[in-house]
């Protein structure tokens, strides 16, 4: 309740909410990924026919909303804006514009932080995907040469089964040197 200029009084629901749900839009809000939500998006990927394709309900592993609904209305409006393509592990990063807040409109203006710095987290973890998938690939055509020639194939197989490891290894369990040494794709300063 308040007093009118004329002293009568008179209810404010507007008033009554102002002071009783407390406005925390200026409080600071993190937009970073936690090393815990990346292991839980990695960890729900693995479980996907194709890890590297981002499944519908990944949104709400990787923290940006808690709601499976909301995920999968996240994957699509991705899908209709090019940042995702159907069935492909590619992330189109490029296509996070300054509409994006518009693309996206189903989560808030810090959620949408959150998301881009997930996308361009996965698009990392794609990047690393491939390059060890390529060293799988060669070890495999060398452990098969060396059969055929009876040489020694031990340190071959010890190296492939080293990378499978790797591939599978959350992103909180690699070790610091093996961060710095992946070559990661590097983005134009704007």
């Amino acid at each position: 309740m308040y007093k009118t200029e004329d002293g009568k009084k008179k209810f404010s629901f507007t008033r009554f909410m102002s002071n009783t749900v407390p406005n925390i839009a200026g409080a600071p809000q993190d937009t970073d990924l936690t090393t815990r939500e990346e292991d839980l998006a990695f960890i729900h990927q693995l479980g996907q026919p194709d890890p590297l394709v981002l499944s519908s309900e990944v949104f709400a592993h990787a923290g940006i909303t808690s709601e499976p609904k909301i995920s999968g209305s996240i994957h699509k409006a991705l899908l209709k804006n090019g940042v995702l393509e159907q069935g492909s592990p590619t992330v189109h990063t490029k296509n996070v514009t300054k509409n994006f807040a518009n693309q996206v409109p189903v989560i808030t203006s810090h959620a949408q932080k959150k998301l881009i710095n997930f996308l361009f987290f996965w698009e990392e973890e794609g990047q690393r995907w491939k390059k060890l998938i390529g060293e799988l690939e060669e070890l495999k055509v060398v452990i098969a040469e060396e059969r055929e020639s009876g040489g020694n194939i031990g340190t071959y197989e010890k190296r492939l089964a080293e990378v499978e490891g790797e591939m599978r290894l959350r992103p909180s369990l690699r070790s610091q040197q093996v961060q710095e040494d992946a070559q990661l794709p590097s983005y134009p300063q704007t």
